[in-house]
């Protein structure tokens, strides 16, 4: 049950996120994706832990427990301090003995 879980701190969870993007980000982002990245993510980058949607079944084919999940995205934000450039979301396993993980990269 998920009552029994201890959730990840947000900062435990954008931590393991970037670690994973940037792992897999050469292998699943688009080259051109990849340069904008690098060259604006120091002045417009941001890695936010967002609320966990319900809607991931239709993103990944299986249904979650939103509560036992912590939904992370990395992305560009514009002038309003908006993310409008969302390289990947995660959705991060709060169970630290079974680390799931999943990942909608940018198409």
């Amino acid at each position: 049950m998920t009552t029994d879980i201890q959730k990840l701190d947000p900062d435990t969870a954008i931590n393991i996120a970037y670690d994973i993007f940037l792992e897999m980000a050469g292998e699943n982002l688009d080259p051109a994706d990849i340069v904008l990245f690098n060259l604006q993510f120091e002045d417009h980058g941001a890695v936010e832990f967002v609320e966990t949607a319900d809607d991931w079944e239709q993103e990944i084919g299986v249904l979650i427990d939103p509560d036992a999940f912590a939904e992370v995205w990395i992305g560009l934000v514009n002038a309003d301090d908006e993310m409008d450039n969302v390289f990947a979301k995660f959705l991060i396993s709060h169970r630290e003995d079974e680390r799931e993980f999943h990942v909608i990269w940018k198409k």
